[in-house]
């Protein structure tokens, strides 16, 4: 019964944490750390969790308290981790448009998830 709660909740939130997430130029902003446009600057690895996410959330004012709901709204898109936040959630992303190149072009995955 509580797993039917929460994924009421999750449903009933999710237009509007979207909305949120998409002012505050999170999926810009987690595109530009997991596939820089700048060469010159380090891609950002993924470690099959949300610290990339989390840090650019909170720097983004959102409440400690508001990360449990954004990231079962995620979840519950396909967002497991970082990465999948750009492949499965945002509408497009420079990862997700390089996935699919170099999945054309028969070339490894542009990231995988880090041993770190």
């Amino acid at each position: 019964m509580e797993a039917d709660a929460d994924d009421e909740l999750i449903a009933s939130i999710t237009p509007d944490v979207m909305k949120c997430l998409v002012r505050s130029g999170f999926f810009e902003k987690l595109d530009d750390l997991l596939c820089p446009t700048d060469d010159s600057r380090q891609r950002e690895g993924c470690h099959g969790d949300y610290k990339i996410s989390e840090s650019i959330l909170l720097a983004s004012e959102f409440e400690h308290t508001d990360l449990d709901d954004i990231f079962g709204v995620l979840r519950s898109q396909g967002g497991c981790c970082d990465c999948e936040i750009l492949y499965n959630v945002a509408e497009s992303s420079r990862l997700k448009t390089q996935y699919w190149r170099s999945r054309a072009e028969r070339l490894k995955d542009p990231i995988k998830h880090s041993d770190e």
